[in-house]
């Protein structure tokens, strides 16, 4: 088996239309250092002016890698998902005065399984792929003394405060090595494909107030595959059980996750793979999805992650659990929410994976 790593830098603001995280390309490279260690070649996309510079900043750290230009509105029904965002993102803050807020950029999230599936045809004869989000080694995230790195801006004085004791393989420690490649390769020996998921609680989702986060899939998947599929509500207490997902959570403790094995696992796009059949299956029900929840212009345009969970429930997919994104190191910078499964165990799970 030889994995490609697949992953994007886009630029993009919240008070855009499109959508994004307010990050310029430079605070990528830091993150993307770590990804170079798990030595494996690389896809990266970006918009089509970021080509020569992140293919200068990736030169530094990757030995093979292409830097692919992608203009996200060459996504189907790009413009339409737009213009019906527009209803949606309009606050209004204590002055009276109306604001744009958009922290997510549906667009490229969307993207995700067709660059996985284009990176088919690969100048390195590579038979698998995995995609990991360029930003995932940030420290809220990632302990530093694991590898997390801090957003630090492109040339700043701060930007190369981190020695090369943070690095694997002068640091032991730091999670982004080579062993997560082997670990990718035992994982497939076992399944074709798999995900990370967290466990979405019901009064986990009443927390959010951002339209996307409320029950349009509930609604769409009961209009157009009824109850009997799904359950009366997505996420839905028996969907889970229906599914049989507990039986393919990894990272719980089948005595300790009985408490939480009627809740629903909502799949997430910051880590998964495999091959390149799956990925073209995957993807064509994937589209059957996105258009069905594109049609329904009285929703918030969906992201990636509500398809993913459907897909992962119709095919029993192997997912990789945690609860919480906050790292639980407390004498560590950025800590903010300790739990007993952050985000960080799934990439400690992979490397572990069928090791005695």
């Amino acid at each position: 088996m030889k994995p490609i790593l697949v992953t994007c830098v886009y630029v993009g603001k919240s008070d855009w239309l499109m959508g994004g995280k307010d990050n310029d390309e430079g605070l990528y490279e830091l993150s993307l250092k770590n990804l170079a260690n798990f030595d494996m070649p690389m896809h990266l996309y970006c918009w089509p002016w970021m080509v020569d510079f992140m293919t200068e900043m990736c030169g530094k750290y990757f030995k093979e890698f292409k830097i692919i230009g992608c203009d996200l509105f060459e996504w189907p029904r790009s413009y339409e998902l737009v213009e019906n965002k527009n209803k949606f993102v309009w606050y209004t803050n204590e002055s009276g005065d109306d604001f744009m807020f958009c922290p997510r950029n549906e667009l490229l999230c969307h993207w995700k399984y067709k660059w996985c599936k284009m990176a088919k045809d690969n100048e390195w004869g590579c038979d698998r792929v995995v995609w990991v989000d360029a930003g995932v080694a940030e420290w809220c995230k990632i302990p530093e003394s694991m590898g997390g790195t801090e957003y630090l801006y492109y040339g700043s004085d701060e930007y190369k405060r981190y020695g090369p004791d943070h690095w694997w393989p002068e640091n032991k420690n730091n999670i982004f090595n080579p062993k997560f490649t082997e670990g990718l390769k035992r994982i497939w020996k076992d399944q074709d494909w798999f995900h990370i998921a967290t466990i979405m609680y019901n009064d986990r989702l009443a927390e959010f107030d951002w339209p996307e986060y409320k029950n349009w899939t509930s609604k769409v998947l009961t209009e157009k595959y009824g109850w009997e599929k799904f359950g009366n509500s997505w996420p839905h207490q028996e969907t889970r059980k229906k599914f049989k997902l507990s039986e393919k959570v990894i990272g719980i403790d089948k005595d300790e996750g009985k408490h939480e094995a009627g809740y629903p696992m909502w799949t997430l796009g910051t880590i998964f793979g495999g091959t390149f059949d799956m990925v073209d299956k995957l993807y064509e029900e994937y589209m059957e999805l996105y258009h069905i929840f594109t049609d329904n212009k009285d929703l918030y345009p969906v992201t990636e992650e509500p398809i993913y969970s459907i897909l992962a429930a119709e095919h029993d997919l192997n997912l990789f659990y945690f609860h919480t994104w906050s790292h639980d190191k407390e004498d560590e910078e950025c800590c903010v929410q300790v739990s007993d499964k952050p985000f960080y165990s799934v990439i400690t799970d992979i490397i572990n994976y069928g090791v005695d």
